[in-house]
């Protein structure tokens, strides 16, 4: 470890020390004490959800004045402009405390933050990404319309020049976050004459907008963190446009990368804290995981979550030794793929083990809890492009396999 880097954790053990709590381990947490409740979304009431977002806007807050909210950024930014190696070994770090959810955050952080950095003028660099990082900016992404999902260059969302600024029209759906947002990133159509990808812009729309109406869309799961957006009438100035005129579909498959590597990233992606304690807890105490096919489907759900894990890891240290960028392009619909893979061993073995008991509520502790989970995961054979979309992307970009007949 060079000199830099072990002064850098020891500042950072420091400042984790003196504002949070140890973690316990959770292997060690014993069955039938506590909140039994387990999911891949989190469904709460608007006052918790608020109270979440304001301590996650504090929180990062307090690692962007320390030096910890942006490790790798430019330092004009407003980054600590040190290296992806020095941002894993904090994350590192910080898995060994009980630190405020930044869940509400992640959209501005891994994906709006990047395409702003990658494609917005210096002006709108210096003017939004300090914010984001501080958490004094929540974003959103609207993308997905009711007639272009998978096939995003697709989009009807119209913007046309009025002066120095855009006026947008359109419908937005699965916005994830939307009705806490302050700025959603995007996509609209601006030349109609174009082909679908050339005549699309990436705009900052601000969501407080007279013009932007934000409804929720309710889940099967109960909760509705999930939005439609439509927009009629929103004016944006252009100098909150990312990127040039028609620039828009390069831009998006920037955001698009960087959703995918975070559905799949390090440290399981969106699976919830002690999962697979949690898991392998259920199969040691339930008497039914003695039938053979149980403990052979427990034995393959574990397997994809390590082998999901594992490949997050390894285009981790890709991106950190500067190898192949890490979860980008091919490697993103890789570790998207196998979370995707992994949750469908995981229903296969929970659906076996539990049987009625997902869905009839007994009173027992530690089985009904799973519904909920259960009911998250076709969300992501959809979430950041289609399991279909993803297997062409490895297919095409990957393998260079010829495309199949249109």
């Amino acid at each position: 470890m060079s000199g830099d880097l072990a002064a850098f954790r020891e500042r950072a053990a420091r400042f984790l020390a003196g504002r949070l709590e140890r973690r316990a381990p959770r292997e060690d947490a014993a069955w039938g004490e506590g909140d039994d409740r387990i999911s891949l979304f989190e469904e709460i009431d608007p006052e918790a959800e608020r109270r979440t977002l304001d301590a996650a806007r504090r929180w990062q807050r307090d690692l962007f004045d320390a030096g910890f909210g942006w490790i790798d950024g430019p330092a004009e930014l407003g980054g600590a402009g040190l290296t992806a190696e020095h941002e894993a070994a904090f994350r590192g770090l910080l898995a060994g405390f009980e630190s405020p959810d930044l869940r509400p955050l992640t959209v501005g952080l891994d994906i709006v933050a990047p395409a702003v950095l990658a494609h917005g003028d210096d002006e709108l660099k210096r003017r939004v990404l300090p914010g984001l990082h501080r958490g004094e900016l929540m974003a959103c992404q609207l993308f997905s319309e009711p007639e272009a999902g998978s096939d995003l260059a697709a989009v009807r969302t119209a913007a046309r020049r009025d002066g120095d600024a855009w006026v947008l029209n359109g419908h937005k759906v699965w916005t994830s976050g939307g009705h806490l947002a302050d700025i959603g990133l995007a996509l609209a159509r601006t030349d109609p004459e174009a082909s679908k990808h050339a005549g699309l812009t990436m705009f900052l729309v601000d969501m407080r907008d007279p013009g932007v109406r934000v409804e929720p869309i309710r889940q099967m799961t109960g909760g509705a963190s999930f939005n439609e957006v439509f927009i009629g009438g929103a004016r944006v100035p252009d100098r909150d446009r990312v990127g040039g005129p028609g620039e828009g579909w390069r831009v998006a498959l920037t955001t698009l990368l960087g959703e995918r590597s975070s559905l799949g990233g390090e440290g399981g992606g969106p699976l919830p804290a002690g999962f697979v304690p949690r898991l392998r807890q259920l199969v040691a105490v339930l008497p039914e995981a003695d039938d053979p096919l149980v403990r052979r489907d427990a034995e393959r759900a574990l397997m994809s979550v390590d082998a999901m894990r594992l490949t997050a890891e390894r285009y981790g240290e890709q991106e950190r030794g500067g190898a192949g960028g890490g979860l980008n392009g091919v490697e993103g619909s890789v570790a998207k793929l196998l979370l995707v893979r992994a949750l469908a061993d995981t229903e296969r073995l929970l659906t076996g083990l539990l049987g009625r008991g997902l869905v009839a509520d007994d009173g027992s502790w530690g089985r009904f809890c799973w519904s909920e989970f259960v009911l998250g995961i076709p969300a992501f054979s959809i979430a950041g492009g289609t399991d279909d979309v993803q297997r062409n992307i490895v297919a095409e970009r990957g393998l260079r396999l010829p495309k199949g007949a249109s």
